[in-house]
């Protein structure tokens, strides 16, 4: 899971502000508003692996 937080943080996610991704392998391999559905799109895509997921917040609450 280091590598997948380090791949975000070196990702620009910008075309995903609003939404949940999921990043599993340095990848993301799943995006979208139902944070359940993103989850279990990332479980299928990465079986047996546990991928990041977080919400990509609006510009109006990134902190910078």
């Amino acid at each position: 899971m280091k590598e997948d937080y380090q791949f975000f943080m070196e990702t620009n996610v910008d075309e995903y502000i609003g939404q949940w991704v999921a990043i599993c392998e340095k990848r993301i391999v799943s995006h979208g508003k139902d944070v359940k559905k993103v989850f279990r799109e990332a479980k299928k895509a990465c079986p047996g692996a546990r991928p990041l997921v977080t919400r990509i917040p609006d510009k109006e609450s990134m902190i910078f």
